[in-house]
């Protein structure tokens, strides 16, 4: 299959599948797909933190999107991170089989897009973009349950209407980032409300 014939899911498992090494960098993976915008490296980031399958995945792929985030809305060009974070690695299996997990829904997700509302695809949605990832993303490294799924799902789904300029789909995806930060909000009230307390009396 031609390469421009894939799909945004399939260049992105792609890049994890070519991968020589047992192991993949935060770095590898910017070198794989940073040539193809932010939005790729998005939609990566953002389903590994929703199917994390590796204990803390979820909370550094939170730090990319703080920073993606971050320099989408300065307007920057080009994804960067610290040297520091780039190095992080995992498993490259590990990385696959999140991704794999995933798939399905993106698969559903991609099938709907066509270019419309292009106003919310230019500049001023990667900027609108780039504002609700970095909210997204501090929720996701939080802990607790339900802080990572549907947060990790909206930067995905966000992802793929930008690759795809599909400006319906971004107000579906902001919509879907309100709900995500509703459902993270009352899973976190939940753990401070009524686990947290019970773990301080068994305690002292």
């Amino acid at each position: 299959m031609n390469a421009n014939d894939r799909s945004t899911s399939e260049v992105v498992l792609g890049v994890l599948r070519e991968h020589a090494g047992e192991r993949m960098s935060l770095q590898d993976i910017i070198d794989g797909l940073g040539e193809r915008s932010f939005g790729f490296l998005l939609l990566l980031f953002g389903l590994l933190s929703a199917i994390a399958i590796v204990p803390g995945l979820a909370t550094v792929s939170a730090i990319p999107l703080l920073f993606f985030g971050s320099q989408m809305v300065g307007g920057a060009k080009s994804p960067w991170l610290p040297a520091a974070i780039a190095r992080h690695n995992f498993p490259r299996a590990d990385l696959t089989a999140a991704i794999e997990r995933g798939l399905p829904i993106m698969r559903a997700v991609e099938r709907i897009c066509r270019p419309r509302l292009l106003f919310l695809t230019g500049r001023f949605g990667e900027r609108l973009l780039g504002l609700v990832v970095f909210i997204l993303a501090i929720v996701i490294g939080l802990p607790g349950p339900g802080t990572n799924f549907f947060p990790g799902l909206a930067v995905a789904f966000m992802a793929i209407a930008i690759i795809n300029r599909d400006g319906l789909l971004v107000l579906f995806g902001l919509v879907a980032s309100v709900f995500a930060l509703y459902v993270a909000a009352w899973a976190l009230a939940w753990l401070v409300t009524d686990v947290l307390p019970q773990v301080w009396n068994e305690i002292f």
